[in-house]
């Protein structure tokens, strides 16, 4: 199964998992590798297939809090969350 990363906005676990159901429900959606195009996605990756690997790069913010960061396959961001702290 396929699965991806996005890292986002503080606050925005919500926001953009709405945004990438109704995504999901899009037949062009996977053209988008399901990554719904707003600001709150700070980073993401395409697309991953089962034992592949990829590296993502990106400038962490610089206001310290929690940053949610989730798979945003169809049905997944609910159970495939997390958090990412960024700290002093």
């Amino acid at each position: 199964m396929q699965h991806n990363l996005l890292v986002l906005q503080k606050g925005s676990l919500e926001k953009v998992g709405a945004a990438a159901d109704k995504l999901a429900q899009d037949p062009k959606g996977i053209d988008q590798n399901y990554i719904p195009k707003m600001p709150e996605v700070l980073a993401g990756t395409r697309l991953i297939n089962p034992q592949e690997t990829v590296k993502l790069k990106f400038r962490v913010p610089a206001d310290t809090g929690d940053y949610p960061f989730i798979c945003s396959f169809p049905g997944h961001w609910r159970i495939m969350n997390g958090i990412m702290k960024v700290v002093k």
